[in-house]
């Protein structure tokens, strides 16, 4: 039986590759990788999936005691450490897919995939969305 700390990690690393495959084959993002695979100093910064318009950070199960905006700022002072200060990653929004664990016996449904990310990120993706 594997220990929970390989569990958690395996389904992180299968979180990352599902969404990897549905921003390249459904999104039409078609570059878009994990980080693991195309940039150690993505993966190091939290940016689990790259070549996207967007930094994403990618949870998986339960995650108990998760707080989303420590995480994004947390991401965003990675960011300006390891990045040029003109890189593009400073002006991406920063989001986090979070692929709750729905448990047996119960059906996946359209809230157990969610998205966190701040308001002015949230303004800035409502900004390039025509009306």
């Amino acid at each position: 039986m594997p220990k929970k700390g390989t569990t958690n990690r395996n389904k992180g690393h299968n979180a990352e590759r599902l969404y990897g495959k549905v921003f390249k084959e459904d999104l039409g993002f078609s570059h878009c990788v994990t980080s693991r695979y195309g940039s150690r100093m993505h993966d190091d910064a939290g940016i689990d999936l790259i070549n996207l318009p967007i930094n994403v950070q990618i949870k998986a199960g339960k995650q108990r005691g998760l707080n989303p905006s420590k995480i994004l700022h947390e991401i965003k002072e990675r960011i300006k450490v390891m990045f040029p200060p003109k890189a593009p990653e400073h002006e991406m929004p920063l989001v986090i897919i979070h692929r709750k664990e729905v448990g047996r016996g119960r059906k996946r449904n359209d809230f157990d995939d969610v998205v966190h990310m701040s308001f002015e990120d949230f303004k800035k993706l409502l900004n390039k969305i025509e009306w």
